[in-house]
C-alpha cells in the first residue's frame, strides 16, 4: 500500500471522527485498514523490534492524514451541518447502510449461531442506547463550564470508542458534553485545550487497541457480530428529519454515500 494512500485514507478517518454518529472504526474497516491498524497500535506497546518501525511508520502516515483532515474539514463539515443538516445525513445514512453489507461480504461475517445473534442484538441495543441518551441526556452546561480533568476524561472515553466500528467517538462527546470544546479548540487553535486532548487521544486510543486485537483474534465473528449490530443501533442517530421540498437532494446525497463506499472498497 503506497505512502500516499495511507495518508488520504488517514484524512478520510480524520473527517469521519468528526462527525456524530459517524464511526471511525467503521470507515476503516471500509478501506481495508482496520486490522492493520489495531495491530500496529498494539505492537507499539509490546515494543517488538521487528513491527515496531514497521507500525510506527504506518501510524505516522495514517496519523498525518487524519490530523490533516480533521483541520482542513472541520470547518466545513461545521458549515455544512450547520446548513445542510438533512441532505448530509442521508449521505451519511447511505455510507453506513451500504457499508454493512459490505463489511459482512469482505469480512465474512456469518450471524447465524444463537451466541452471535444474542450479541448483535446486544449490540443494537447498546448502539440504540446511545442515541437516545443524545436525546435525553445531553447537558448542554457542560459545554459551557468544564474542567481540564473533565475534558481529559471525556476525550479518553471518545478515544477509546473511536476505533470499535459502529461507534461514534464524535457522538460520546456529544452525550459526555465536550464536543462543542474539542471542535472549537481545533478551530480556534486553543493550544491548551488541544494538547489536553492530544493527550486524552493517545491514552484512549492505545489503552483499547490490545483488547481490541485480543477480541479480533481470539473472537472475530463474535466481535463483528457486535460491531454490526452497533452500526445498526446508531443509524437513527444520523436520521434528522425529512422535507418534500429537499426529496431530490436527500436522494442525491443518499446515492451519492452508497456510490463513495463502493468506489472505496474498490481502493482496499
Amino acid at each position: 500500500m503506497s505512502n500516499l494512500i495511507l495518508v488520504f485514507k488517514g484524512v478520510a478517518l480524520g473527517v469521519a471522527n468528526i462527525i456524530p454518529g459517524l464511526s471511525g472504526g467503521t470507515v476503516a474497516v471500509i478501506l481495508g485498514v482496520y486490522q492493520a491498524l489495531i495491530d500496529a497500535l498494539a505492537s507499539l506497546l509490546t515494543f517488538q523490534k521487528k513491527q515496531f518501525m514497521h507500525s510506527l511508520i504506518f501510524l505516522l502516515l495514517v496519523g498525518f492524514g487524519g490530523l490533516a483532515g480533521v483541520f482542513a474539514f472541520s470547518f466545513i463539515i461545521d458549515w455544512a451541518l450547520g446548513h445542510y443538516l438533512e441532505s448530509v445525513s442521508f449521505f451519511f445514512i447511505g455510507v453506513i447502510l451500504s457499508s454493512i453489507p459490505y463489511i459482512i461480504q469482505s469480512e465474512s461475517i456469518k450471524i447465524v449461531t444463537f451466541s452471535r445473534v444474542f450479541i448483535c442484538s446486544l449490540g443494537f441495543i447498546l448502539g440504540l442506547g446511545l442515541v437516545i441518551g443524545k436525546y435525553y441526556f445531553f447537558s448542554e452546561h457542560l459545554v459551557l463550564d468544564y474542567s481540564s480533568g473533565y475534558l481529559f476524561f471525556s476525550v479518553v472515553i471518545a478515544a477509546a470508542t473511536m476505533i470499535i466500528p459502529g461507534i461514534s467517538g464524535s457522538l460520546v462527546l456529544v452525550l459526555l458534553g465536550t464536543y462543542s470544546v474539542v471542535i472549537s479548540a481545533i478551530k480556534d487553535l486553543v493550544f491548551f485545550d488541544l494538547a489536553i486532548i492530544a493527550m486524552a487521544v493517545m491514552v484512549g486510543i492505545f489503552g483499547c487497541s490490545k483488547l481490541l486485537q485480543f477480541c479480533i483474534k481470539r473472537y472475530f465473528q463474535l466481535t463483528m457480530s457486535l460491531v454490526v449490530g452497533l452500526m445498526l443501533g446508531t443509524l437513527p442517530g444520523l436520521y434528522h428529519g425529512f422535507s418534500e421540498s429537499l426529496l431530490v437532494f436527500n436522494g442525491l446525497f443518499f446515492i451519492l454515500g452508497v456510490a463513495l463506499v463502493w468506489s472505496a472498497s474498490l481502493l482496499s
